[in-house]
Formats: structure tokens, C-alpha cells, sequence
């Protein structure tokens, strides 16, 4: 793995392992999940918008052929949206600490689709990743 890549990685999972115990504090009170996720998309909408602009790119926006455009929105409404919406209930519902791990398996199912749809190769390696993840949610399930 590339260097840059790995660091980014690292740095990814250290602000998703931050985002729920924030996002558990809100949804301890009256905050219905659906509410929360809409409240959790105001500051993205905003500032994502403003680094288009900020950053000079919204030019890049009609560079972009449809089909991307279609397949990228997809992809942010089952994360973003219905992914949210999902976790965000049972957040509220369940512990953080088993909810976290156990959302967290999603690289098991991306694994799946990979090699039936995009025509990933499935390796020993992946074959053992598997299993390992089928091992943790076994431990969090005792």
C-alpha cells in the first residue's frame, strides 16, 4: 500500500472512531435518528458546497458525464442516507461499543460485490479476512 494511502486510511479510521461516540451523546436525548441524520448532512451540504467553491472547482462539476454522477449518488444515498439512518437506530437502540464493530463489518459485504459484479479477484488473503471477521462477530456476540 502506498504510503499516502495508508496514512489516509489511519487518519479515516480515526475520525470514524470519534464520529459515533459524538453522534451516541446526541441520539442519548429526544433526538429521533432520522432528525439526527438530517442534522448530521446540514454541515456536509455546507461545506461541501463552500469548497467547490473555495476551492475553484466548481467548474470540475461540468466536466462530469452522467453516469457518474448517477452511480456516486447512489452510492451517497444507501451510505449516506439509508446506511445513517440504520446505524443511527441502532446507535441509539444499542451500545456503542458492539454497534461500531459490528456496522463496521461492511468491508465483508463490499468484498462480496467486488469479486461477483466487479470482477475482483478473490484471493487466500481475502479468504482469511473473511474469516477473521466472521471470528469477531462471533466474540461480540458471546
Amino acid at each position: 500500500m502506498e504510503k499516502k494511502a495508508f496514512i489516509f486510511s489511519i487518519l479515516t479510521a480515526i475520525i470514524w472512531g470519534l464520529a459515533p461516540a459524538f453522534e451516541k451523546i446526541g441520539l442519548r436525548g429526544k433526538l429521533d435518528p432520522y432528525v439526527g441524520v438530517v442534522l448530521r448532512t446540514l454541515p456536509i451540504a455546507f461545506l461541501g458546497v463552500a469548497g467547490l467553491v473555495a476551492l475553484g472547482k466548481t467548474r470540475a462539476l461540468e466536466m462530469v458525464d452522467a453516469k457518474s454522477v448517477i452511480y456516486v449518488m447512489i452510492g451517497g444515498f444507501l451510505a449516506g442516507f439509508l446506511g445513517q439512518i440504520t446505524f443511527y437506530h441502532a446507535l441509539k437502540s444499542g451500545e456503542a461499543s458492539m454497534v461500531v464493530p459490528l456496522a463496521a463489518i461492511y468491508p465483508l459485504f463490499a468484498l462480496f460485490v467486488s469479486v461477483l459484479f466487479l470482477g475482483e479477484a478473490f484471493t487466500w488473503y481475502k479468504l482469511a479476512g473473511i474469516l477473521l471477521i466472521i471470528a469477531g462477530i462471533t466474540l461480540l456476540r458471546l
